[in-house]
């Protein structure tokens, strides 16, 4: 009995097998932009900076990005979704300001319910080899 139940922990040495939920940051340079999704990409919950009534250049910001992922915890929390979440994998992009305001609200107090369930953090920035040339830089003022 003892060999077969060591037989089977070392055939799944990871106890929950289950497909993991997605937590995608879009930190642009402009604004942050907070996607879940299920494991099979169906999206659950979508807020950005402007949904809190930061406009136009507002939105961008350490501070707006701050509270963006404190309100969207709490949503999380409020619509019962750490219930059904078990592994939640982060996937960042882009090097924004909204960047370390999440990563600063995750490490907080606001986020030590999700902070559990995380299980692999990702960077899916876009990276360009050659193509075509770039837009000229806005310059203001």
């Amino acid at each position: 009995m003892a060999e077969s139940l060591e037989a089977e922990i070392l055939k799944q040495p990871y106890a929950d097998r289950a497909p993991p939920h997605y937590l995608h940051i879009y930190a642009h340079r402009r604004n942050t932009i907070l996607t879940l999704t299920k494991p099979n990409g169906n999206v659950m919950l979508s807020l950005s900076c402007g949904h809190l009534g930061f406009r136009k250049s507002g939105r961008s910001g350490y501070d707006p990005a701050f509270q963006l992922t404190s309100h969207f915890f709490a949503q999380m929390h409020e619509r019962a979704y750490m219930l059904e979440i078990k592994r939640l994998e982060l996937v960042f992009r882009d090097f924004g300001q909204g960047r370390e305001a999440f990563t600063k609200v995750l490490m907080g107090n606001e986020g030590k319910n999700v902070r559990n369930a995380v299980v692999s953090v990702t960077d899916s920035t876009r990276l360009k080899f050659g193509g075509t040339k770039s837009r000229h830089v806005r310059r203001l003022g």
